[in-house]
């Protein structure tokens, strides 16, 4: 299913910038919001993605 590579893409990607951002200068605060955000998002991400699956079984 090509929707589960796409989710994959998008975790992969955000991941990858999370992590050049925490290479960066970021602060200690900021570095603590941003893997929260991204944990969020990338768990939100998958929610659509189970939607979105069920919806087609």
């Amino acid at each position: 299913m090509q929707l589960q590579a796409i989710a994959k893409g998008m975790a992969l990607g955000a991941a990858a910038g999370m992590a050049g951002y925490l290479l960066s200068s970021a602060g200690s605060s900021e570095r603590k919001r941003l893997k929260r955000r991204t944990a969020r998002a990338v768990r939100a991400v998958g929610a659509v993605m189970d939607g979105v699956a069920e919806l087609l079984h």
